[in-house]
């Protein structure tokens, strides 16, 4: 394979990894076969990256970046914070999960088992946006709470799908999901089906582009 040196070496050494986390799956890819594949000593894979966990986390954390931007490109359709993040998840379940590969990279036991720790911020911020889109009343302590539930309850929706194949389409696995987050930031019956309802809507007739690990 070759590798354009121009690149600045942290994108050379995302690049690398993802085609590896493809081939090789999350417990095959080291970083002595990237810094082999880059000739490159490990040492400079850890100089940018401290574990596998960061560097895939960086990987994923692009992949939803790159989603929210092309949501965020169609401002005349755009309806809420609840919505356009209906919207990322239906775009990132349906790309996760339609392949078995990158399917294990995303919920890799010790990539969750990570970002259940890691993540409680970012989740926190997502739950804020939303309650204070439709004036809700909130504290710290009671969104970080709330993202315990829905961390947990993602992991519990996972294993179902994964252990009753055909018990559940990837549409309803998108579907639950961002259900239970309009229930957690107390949006009434109404709003959240509407706006799962239109967040599909868009999300069947706009493509985003490609993304290096998940399509």
């Amino acid at each position: 394979m070759s590798h354009d040196t121009e690149l600045p070496m942290r994108k050379q050494i995302l690049d690398v990894a993802g085609a590896m986390f493809l081939r090789y799956g999350y417990g095959g890819t080291t970083f002595q076969k990237i810094a082999g594949e880059l000739g490159i000593v490990k040492s400079t894979i850890t100089y940018h990256f401290k574990n596998k966990f960061m560097l895939m986390e960086e990987l994923i954390d692009d992949f939803f970046e790159m989603l929210k931007s092309f949501v965020d490109s169609y401002p005349d359709e755009y309806r809420n914070k609840y919505w356009r993040h209906c919207v990322v998840y239906i775009y990132a379940y349906r790309r996760i999960m339609s392949c078995p590969r990158t399917m294990e990279l995303f919920y890799h036991k010790d990539q969750q088992e990570q970002w259940m720790n890691h993540k409680i911020d970012v989740v926190s911020h997502v739950l804020e946006q939303v309650e204070q889109d439709f004036h809700k009343s909130y504290d710290m302590k009671d969104l970080r709470i709330k993202v315990r539930m829905d961390m947990g309850a993602r992991i519990n929706l996972y294993t179902y799908y994964q252990e009753n194949p055909g018990a559940m389409t990837l549409d309803e696995y998108c579907y639950y999901h961002i259900y239970h987050i309009g229930v957690l930031c107390k949006l009434d019956e109404l709003t959240i089906r509407e706006n799962i309802r239109d967040a599909f809507a868009f999300a069947d007739s706009h493509q985003p582009p490609a993304h290096c690990i998940f399509g």
